[in-house]
């Protein structure tokens, strides 16, 4: 049961100061804080239940990751649903004259929802020229609710800050940060639509479906699409005679696999919830792509680490295999060579077991992941939803195919359409181009490298990464000469009251102070 509450009700905000602390606590391991304990897994996912909207949806973030939580919380979290009653008649009506009130597109529109969840719901239409389209409308007052659970979450992270150490806070507001953004993003519908225009245009000679939008009759409170028919992924999945079924799911993962691939590493956009209820197939066997709340981009140079990365695993090149780690930032600064190697092992375990079975597989994935938890290693968010969505697909996989394995089974659609993720396809004799044209430049910038040898001016760049590790291992050291001369005024004070035994006490404070600070230079 979710609590019918005001955002800001101070029970409510309550429950989001547990869930807050709970986060907290399991990221640095600890046992408790200030009286309060971490909630146990069942209880943590009935809170985020309990909360709602925003919180669902940051738990099937917080799901991936399991360089943070345990597999007990891991566990819960998946089981988690973005699945609603609907909108109260009286709602729906508000809603519906709110953003059709000025043009009634419609001829007839269906009341009840052929699909609901936490930021809206979809209802059958037909326009006025009897063509029939699916109508995404927002849930009324979802937009305070979220935007009061942001302003909260951000204000308790903004506490809490000081008491953690610097690894943790750098950790927990990216995570706030990066999901704030993308959830007040979502409830703009406009922001959908945008989406969607850009996936029909950038994929549009690709096998995938995508629904039309209707701009014209679309608002921030709406969105209007063609009805697209097919039967829905996640039915086939649930269905009781898979055999029954004419489709074929290995084509369907070949297309759903071959799609990423494209999406992540050849355009660097992609459809970041590719769960079976965002996903039709028509009756020609082709994947029908719904819901486009969640897109995210990936920056060029981070998706050419991801190719490096993952190709250097495949063909054991260690070197190359850390180099494009440290360029993703997964390797941090200060990671000792002896940690980096153990890593890189594990993965390279992972990818050279031609016995394992698709369930051992995924088990070690987390387990690498959980392993980073007690490493300096630390997980970009971009890298996270490109996780986020290998882990749904690996799981679609997994419900119909006997011993699937993506990390595996990618590798020979990789290797055919490697040319056109790293843009030699298309652009290789631009690219050769260009290179002999810079190439009297370089020459220069070479000789340019030597005078400064030779001068003495010659300067370095320093990557944000060394930046933020001089900065922890400075505020480190500080901190700890700070606390010793404390402990010295402290000793010096006890020295001057009166009282049996204050000087014998006195000095030994001096000298425990005294001793802090000297094993801290």
């Amino acid at each position: 049961m979710k609590q019918n509450l005001s955002p800001y009700h101070p029970r409510r905000v309550f429950s989001i100061f547990t869930f807050v602390v709970t986060v907290f606590l399991i990221i640095m391991k600890r046992k408790h804080f200030l009286g309060f304990k971490p909630l146990p897994p069942e209880r943590f996912k009935q809170t985020i239940d309990q909360l709602g909207a925003c919180f669902i949806k940051f738990a099937q973030v917080l799901a991936t990751r399991a360089d943070f939580f345990p597999a007990e919380y891991l566990e819960q979290l998946k089981q988690l649903h973005d699945e609603v009653a609907p909108m109260s008649p009286k709602d729906l009506e508000r809603v519906f004259n709110q953003a059709f009130s000025q043009n009634n597109p419609f001829s007839q529109f269906d009341k009840k929802p052929i699909a609901s969840a936490s930021i809206g719901q979809v209802h059958v239409a037909y326009l006025n020229n009897q063509t029939r389209v699916a109508v995404k409308l927002r849930r009324f007052g979802i937009k305070r609710k979220v935007q009061a659970d942001i302003r909260i979450l951000r204000l308790l992270n903004k506490w809490l800050k000081p008491l953690f150490s610097s690894y943790t806070n750098n950790s927990i507001e990216t995570l706030i940060m990066e999901f704030s953004e993308m959830i007040l993003f979502e409830i703009n519908l406009r922001n959908e639509l945008e989406n969607l225009l850009e996936f029909s245009t950038v994929y549009a000679k690709e096998s995938i479906i995508f629904p039309k939008a209707y701009s014209a009759y679309s608002s921030e409170s709406a969105l209007v699409m063609s009805f697209e028919e097919g039967i829905r992924l996640s039915d086939i999945i649930r269905s009781a005679q898979p055999e029954m079924n004419p489709i074929n799911f290995n084509d369907i993962m070949e297309q759903l696999i071959r799609f990423y691939i494209v999406q992540i590493l050849a355009k660097g956009v992609f459809h970041a919830d590719p769960h079976p209820g965002n996903m039709l197939i028509n009756s020609e066997g082709k994947i029908v792509m719904l819901d486009f709340g969640m897109v995210k981009r990936i920056p060029n140079d981070t998706r050419l680490a991801i190719i490096e990365m993952v190709k250097a695993a495949y063909e054991y090149e260690f070197e190359r295999f850390i180099a494009a780690c440290k360029k993703l930032g997964i390797i941090t600064y200060e990671a000792p060579q002896s940690q980096i190697q153990e890593y890189a092992k594990r993965v390279f375990d992972i990818f050279g077991d031609d016995h394992l079975s698709a369930s051992t597989m995924q088990d070690l994935a987390f387990e690498l992941l959980a392993s980073m938890q007690a490493f300096p290693f630390k997980l970009p968010q971009d890298v996270v939803y490109v996780i986020r969505a290998g882990v749904l697909i690996e799981g679609l996989g997994t419900t119909r195919i006997e011993n699937f394995n993506s990390v595996k089974d990618i590798f020979p659609l990789l290797k055919r359409y490697i040319p056109q993720a790293l843009i030699f396809e298309e652009q290789l004799f631009q690219s050769l181009f260009k290179e002999v044209q810079n190439f009297p430049l370089m020459l220069k910038r070479v000789r340019d490298i030597f005078y400064h040898l030779n001068d003495g001016s010659m300067s370095m760049n320093i990557s944000r990464d060394q930046v933020e590790w001089v900065e922890k291992e400075v505020r480190g050291y500080i901190k700890r000469i700070v606390i010793g001369f404390v402990i010295m005024m402290f000793g010096i004070a006890l020295m001057s009251n009166d009282f049996p035994g204050h000087s014998f006490w006195g000095w030994m404070t001096l000298l425990l102070g005294w001793l802090k600070v000297l094993y801290s230079l």
